[in-house]
This record gives structure tokens, sequence and C-alpha cells, in this order.
């Protein structure tokens, strides 16, 4: 769904820009596509032109490619880490090495400045740093700035918080490092006019650095230029050093830095959820009101049935756990799994909108599914949600699109859209069903195309015969379930059975075990036997308004 491009990822390099686009990509349930930057071609634009682009450093694209970026894609972001209008991306270091910096006034400044200004967002990484910005581009005080700062991994900041601060050294850490940038002369010359031990550092691993700085008394870091948020220092801070700075380390004034550190701990969890919050928000559900949270009339059944998904089924867990809307009820039932599922789900599924079950006998996910909406007892107009242990929700605003679909009370049942994992391609399996086979209520003869995300309303599911969930021997189907299921829904609901054009599920083809890998043929015949059954009659009037 998005496209990330950067000069560098981290494994290239292991840099504070590095390890801000990579929480940033990983924080995150959607597919995102990393290119590097010399990776972006006209072809490649034009593939992905459709796709929501995010462009973190890019020197190494060319401006005419710059241009063409401009021309072709519909919707994109800037991450700005420095300054890359100027070709030294640090207007000081050209200064100093040339005698002057006009580069905003460049062929390649005036490029990059076209580029600044037809982008959605622009993210910065400092307050100075995105006023430097204003101040040199005008127009820029009439585009959508945000400061970012720098981002952490949620589980970085988990280990922090581990870490002893309390039996520090007397020793003082300066970074070692060939950058003109990080000062690192002028670090080690206020050291030693000032009488402080100190100790050089560089190379190590990251944990192992963040380890050091819980040991040591503080932090010297006395940049040359702008450093617009440098990650050292906010690393220090965390674990409990001392600083001292200059005054080009431009986010050491800010509230969330300069104050205590839990006020900063609580700011820095909140940077992804505020990045992705504002691209969502832009690309699908831009208000409250729109996205359905204003409404919380939609009780959602969220069944989840799983099997060895033991990579997958935490982040299935945690994209319910993170919606928006909280009007829902969640079951995920094991299918005697020989991997470490179970487990996973006792230790994520937590809290009282979660029941889990652990099968004494395998029954695969159509009975799982049959069963659970029964166990759960849900009530006539609660709407069913159908999500495989290892797939999970895009956004955290699926169930509240769902339920701005639902506030309709006409709808009955939700079909689509969905993106692949790991590939990120739109799922062309999902599409609307052409009016002439609504109305002709001719489903099984038509392509299939009710794929993911499905959901509908329990009392059309009830009126389901069983028996047409079932094979000759009268055994729930074990593959092409989803035909088996949706297919009566669908011939039932007609017109009130709506596609819904946002992706809200992403599907997951990085399981082994997937149908499609193991059981291609059984899961084609089985199909063939679900579209002979006889097709169900449209619901009329007067069921409607009897329901069950």
């Amino acid at each position: 769904m998005f496209i990330f491009v950067s000069d560098l990822f981290v494994d290239d390099y292991v840099g504070g820009a590095e390890l801000t686009t990579d929480a940033i990509i990983k924080e995150v349930s959607v597919p995102v596509l990393n290119l590097r930057s010399n990776q972006v071609t006209s072809q490649v634009v034009d593939a992905y032109k459709d796709r929501y682009w995010i462009f973190g450093n890019f020197s190494a694209m060319s401006t005419e490619m710059i241009l063409y970026c401009c021309k072709n894609l519909e919707k994109y972001s800037v991450i700005e880490y420095d300054y890359k209008y100027c070709k030294y991306r640090l207007p000081e270091k050209h200064i100093a090495a040339e005698g002057s910096c006009e580069c905003e006034s460049s062929p390649r400044g005036k490029m990059v400045s076209v580029f600044y200004a037809k982008a959605e967002n622009l993210w910065f990484m400092s307050m100075e740093q995105m006023m430097f910005y204003i101040d040199k581009f005008k127009f820029l005080d009439k585009t959508t700035n945000h400061v970012l700062s720098s981002v952490f991994h949620s589980t970085t900041l988990d280990f922090i918080e581990t870490l002893d601060c309390e039996n520090k050294n007397n020793t003082w850490l300066i970074q070692k490092s060939d950058s003109w940038v990080k000062g690192t002369d002028q670090a080690i010359q206020y050291a030693e006019e000032n009488g402080l031990e100190y100790e050089l550092f560089s190379g190590l691993e990251y944990s192992e650095m963040l380890k050091k700085f819980s040991q040591y008394k503080g932090f010297i870091f006395l940049p040359r230029s702008f450093d617009t948020c440098p990650r050292t220092v906010i690393e220090a801070k965390l674990l409990g050093c001392e600083l001292i700075l200059n005054d080009n380390v431009q986010h050491k004034d800010e509230a969330w830095f300069s104050g205590p550190r839990d006020a900063t701990l609580e700011y820095l969890r909140g940077r992804t959820d505020l990045f992705w919050d504002e691209l969502f928000a832009s690309t699908r559900a831009p208000s409250a009101t729109d996205i359905g949270l204003s409404r919380n009339d939609t009780h959602f059944k969220i069944v989840i049935p799983a099997y060895n998904s033991e990579e997958w089924v935490k982040r299935t867990i945690q994209s319910v756990k993170d919606q928006k809307y909280d009007n829902y009820e969640c079951i995920i039932v094991d299918d005697i799994s020989t991997d470490d599922t179970w487990e996973i789900i006792q230790e994520t599924a937590t809290g009282e909108k979660f029941k889990t079950i652990k099968n004494t006998e395998k029954k695969y996910a159509l009975r799982n599914i049959y069963d659970c909406i029964n166990s759960c007892n849900p009530e006539p107009d609660d709407v069913i949600v159908v999500l495989d242990g290892d797939d999970w929700l895009s956004t955290n605003y699926v169930l509240a699109n769902l339920n701005k679909h639902y506030h309709q009370k006409d709808t009955l049942v939700t079909y689509g859209s969905f993106v692949r994992y790991p590939d990120g391609q739109i799922g062309q399996e999902s599409s609307k069903y052409p009016p002439s086979v609504v109305e002709n209520n001719s489903y099984r003869k038509d392509t299939w195309r009710a794929s993911h995300l499905k959901t509908f309303r329990n009392w059309i599911w009830q009126k389901v015969d069983a028996k047409d969930l079932q094979d000759k021997e009268g055994n729930f189907y074990e593959i092409s379930y989803d035909q088996a299921m949706m297919l009566p829904l669908l011939e039932m609901a007609g017109p009130r059975a709506k596609y819904v054009e946002e992706v809200l599920c992403v599907y997951n083809l990085g399981n082994p075990n997937a149908v499609n890998k193991t059981r291609a043929k059984k899961q084609y015949n089985t199909m063939l036997e679900i579209r002979k059954k006889s097709a169900y009659k449209r619901l009329s009037d007067e069921d409607l308004s009897r329901k069950c």
C-alpha cells in the first residue's frame, strides 16, 4: 500500500535516520515497500503511481526524477531529516567549504522546492529546522507541516526502561565520528579544558551503546552545525545522562525533551501513531464523523481461527487491540496448533474484550467459525467479522470504517478489499459484483469476488443451513470455506451486500501453511462442489422486517 523511499535502510547502515525510518515502517500493520532512491525510475513510478509514497532521504534521485515524481504521483509525503535542498545537505558545511550557500536558488534547489510544494505533508525533525525551512522557502507557511522528531521502536523504549541507570561511573561519553557535523574535536576540547574524564565510543552494537549510556555520567555533544534531532542525545537523556550540548542541537529546547524523562518517553511513544494517523486520515478517514468514530452503534463480534501461526498471530491480535473503535468482542480459537500459537494467543489476547478457546479436536476454519459464532451469543444485529489467524487488519480505523457502512441499515454484508503481504499488491480477487450478477442472483456462476475482509449481520447468518457448509459426508468444508459462507449470504442480501473499496485487511502470503501453497487442487474441486449447491432466494421485504 505504501512506498518508502530512502538512500539507506538499517540493513545498509544503522544511523539515526535509518533507525527512525525502520521504526516508522515496522510499527505499522500495513505492508510497506522499501525502495532506495537510486531504484526510483519512471517505470517504477508508473507501476505504483496510485500508491501512497513517503520520501525520506532521496539524494540519489536526479532532478529529472524528482520532477517526474511531482508530475505523476497522486499523493506523497516528505520526511526531511536534514537539509536536502543544499548540495552538502547542510548549509553551514557548505559555507565552511565554499564561503556561501545559495542552494535554494540553484536548479536543484528550485526543483526540490517544487517537490516540497506538491507534497501532501512535510515532516521535520525539530521545530527549529521547520522554521528554518519556512524562512528559506516562504510558500511552506501555507503547506501542511509537522514536527516528527526521532522515532523509536516501542521495543527499544521498553528495553531502555529496563536498564539500570542508578549506578553510574564518573566518566563522560563522547561520540567518535568522522562526520564534520558531529564535532568530536570540539567535544574533546571542551572535556579537556574543563578537566572532565571522558571516553570515546564508536562502532558499538545498538543495544551495547544503550547499556553504555546507562552506566556513564554524561554525554558531551557539540556539533559544528545544525543537527536536527540527534538520536544519541535523546538516548543519553532517557538513560539518565547529564548533557552538555550547544545550540546546534536543534531540538534541545522543545518541551517534550527539556522536561522530565517520563514526558519524553510518553512523547516518543506517540510518534508513530501521529505519523500514520495523519497519513491514514488523508487517504481514508479524515474525521471522526467520516470514519464512524462518532457513532458507536454497531457491535462487532470478531472471530479469529488460528492454526500454526506463531509468527503472525500476535500481529493479528494487536491489529484488533489497536482499533480506535472499541465496541467489539473478539473470540480466538486455536485449532490444535503444533507450534507456540496457543501460548502467544494467551499472552496477547488479554482483557475483557477477548475470549480464547483451545480445541481438543481438529475442526478447521469453517467449523471453528460456525461454533465460535454460536458460542458468543451474538444479538441479531451484531456484525460478525471473520479474520484468519495469520492475517491482520490493515489500519486502526477498520472497525470505524465498517461502522460507517453498517450505520446504513440496509447493509447486511460487506466484502473486500485487501492488500497482499509481503509484496504490497492490491488483491485482484476482490472486486464489486457486476449489477447483472446481483440482479440475476448468479453469484455461483460468476468469478469469485467476495474476498477479505468478510463481515455480515448475525441474523442473516442464522438463515444459512449448516448442511450447505458441509460436504457430501456431512463434514464442514476444510478449504474454500469463504465461498461456502459467503455465497448464501450474497444471494440472500443481493444489493444489500456492499463492496468496501478501502483496504481493510492484509492477506498474508508469507505463511507456508497457506492453502494456496499446500492444497490448491483440492481447493479447486471443493469450490466446484460448493457452486453446484442450490442458490438461496433473495430476502423479501417481509423477511427483512422480521429478520430471524
